[in-house]
């Protein structure tokens, strides 16, 4: 599937402020289950220096620095992606030690998967809601994932919430609601109480059906030793196949910011402004 994408952020200030320098992850990856065609990212204020990095979790990212005061700072990328994963099952083999619940990895693995295994806070509602989906499903993994996956989508309803950190997985689970990233900090909480590694993904979605504006998109990816990092949507209810695009992953949401950044100066009152527009070529 060949996707077009279009997300405009603009940042307004009520006073001429300066811009430090900051940090861009929105360019979509590029690997064995996407293909990055084109990307474009537009800046106004034009910055007076970027660079292309990689960060610590080895996603691309854009820096750039500005000179001046500016009341209004605007980006616009735009990419075009071709998705190629249509089976999200579409394994060579799965190593025995993952297939059963509490997932065991090999010594050498889980040293390396370590930060998408701690837990911020160990909650007995959240082991105790993930160990009864755990044996309701013969403590088999894969139906874990997806049983867990479907459960938080019809048990939970969706909220948008532009701004704010993830609430606590307890929060969530308490409340029985929560935005995409909320749900999705969710599933990777109860995915650990089990042993798996799991992180979390931004990116886009493509709903053919969808007539208003797109958002950027928050889910899960666990690690499956054969079956590498798997996704799993939870506010769709879902495995992650074609009609997804990640851009960015990591042990927490947090890392995954479309843009960090700061600003220095007397303009006390800020807004943001988004557009994303998701569209099928």
């Amino acid at each position: 599937m060949i996707l077009q994408i279009l997300h405009r952020i603009t940042y307004r200030y009520d006073q001429p402020v300066l811009l430090e320098p900051m940090t861009i992850r929105l360019r979509p990856r590029s690997d064995g289950v996407q293909t990055l065609h084109d990307w474009n990212c537009q800046i106004e204020p034009l910055p007076i220096a970027r660079t292309e990095i990689l960060d610590v979790f080895g996603n691309a990212a854009l820096q750039v620095s500005f000179a001046g005061l500016h009341t209004v700072l605007t980006l616009q990328i735009e990419s075009r992606v071709e998705t190629l994963r249509v089976n999200p099952f579409d394994y060579l083999t799965l190593d025995p030690n993952v297939v059963a619940l509490p997932a065991q990895y090999e010594q050498r693995v889980a040293s390396a998967l370590w930060p998408y295994l701690y837990r911020q806070e160990l909650d007995t509602s959240i082991d105790a809601w993930a160990g009864r989906a755990a044996a309701a499903v013969g403590y088999q993994t894969q139906p874990f994932l997806l049983k867990l996956t479907e459960q938080i989508s019809s048990q939970h309803q969706s909220v948008t919430r532009h701004f704010g950190a993830p609430h606590t997985p307890a929060h969530t689970l308490a409340t029985g609601s929560g935005a995409c990233r909320d749900l999705a900090v969710l599933l990777m909480d109860a995915c650990r109480s089990q042993g798996i590694a799991s992180r979390f993904v931004s990116g886009y979605v493509y709903e053919s059906n969808r007539t208003d504006h797109n958002e950027l998109h928050g889910w899960a990816e666990v690690y499956l030793p054969g079956g590498g990092w798997r996704g799993y949507d939870p506010s769709l209810g879902i495995a992650v196949a074609d009609a997804h695009v990640p851009v960015a992953a990591a042990p927490e949401a947090a890392w995954t910011n479309p843009a960090d950044g700061f600003y220095i100066g007397a303009g006390g009152d800020s807004t943001i402004e988004y557009e994303v527009r998701v569209t099928g070529l």
